[in-house]
Formats: structure tokens, sequence, C-alpha cells
């Protein structure tokens, strides 16, 4: 999300909501209803009540994004959390998965989400990175 936040300087009329745990969930939800944000950042523990309970639409998400994928999905509870948001939304969307440990295992999992995926792999000596990514 602080990456969301740091493009968003460019992007003055893009808003961005960040939706995890721990925070108590009325907040989030008055947050939906008067912010409307246009990219919603979280986990799927959060996201998903907040989409069953009709507070966040996701009638018109157009990208899907999983960052950390493999270990989003290796855990069977949060695997089934991603599956039930992803059937809420539209189709025809574009599907991006992202992880820095994909096991081969878990890949066939992964395509599971996608049509025609393509893979793009960065060696170690060209890492991937966001000047100045703070993790």
């Amino acid at each position: 999300c602080h990456e969301f936040e740091r493009f968003s300087t460019y992007l003055p009329d893009v808003k961005v909501a960040v939706f995890y745990g721990g925070v108590n969930i009325k907040i989030h939800k008055d947050l939906l209803k008067n912010e409307c944000p246009h990219i919603a950042v979280g986990t799927p523990g959060r996201i998903l009540p907040l989409a069953r309970d009709k507070d966040l639409s996701l009638k018109n998400v157009r990208h899907f994004i999983l960052d950390e994928c493999d270990k989003m999905l290796e855990s069977l509870d949060m695997r089934r959390d991603v599956q039930e948001i992803f059937k809420m939304t539209p189709h025809d969307k574009q599907v991006m998965m992202f992880s820095a440990t994909l096991s081969k295992a878990i890949r066939p999992v992964c395509k599971k989400f996608m049509q025609d995926p393509m893979e793009i792999y960065v060696d170690d000596e060209a890492k991937l990175t966001l000047h100045g990514l703070v993790q």
C-alpha cells in the first residue's frame, strides 16, 4: 500500500484504501461508505467480510493482484478466502500474482486463477526492485 500511496502523488484523483485485521471493521465500512476508494489493498481475511456484507463492491474489479501469492495460496484457509473473493469479481479481469519464492508445487494452484498465464522470471543479478522501496 505504501507504494500505491507513493505513486498516487502523480495521480491525485486516485483514492487508495488499506484493509486488514486488527482494526475495527466499522472503521473500514465507514471509510468505504464515505471515501469510495478506486484501489483497495488488503488481506483476504478483511476483504472477504467487507465484500460479503456488501460494503465493498467487487463488481467493477479490473485488476486482481496477489502479492506473495505463494504464502496466500499455500495456507488452505487463506486460499479459500482468496477463491471466494475471486469468484465475486467479474470474469473479465486481469490477474497478476507476484512472489519471490514460488515453488513448483504451488504454480498449478496459481494458474487455476488465470487464463493464458504468462510467467516472468527475474534472475538474481537483475533483481527487480522499486527505488526507495521500504519493506
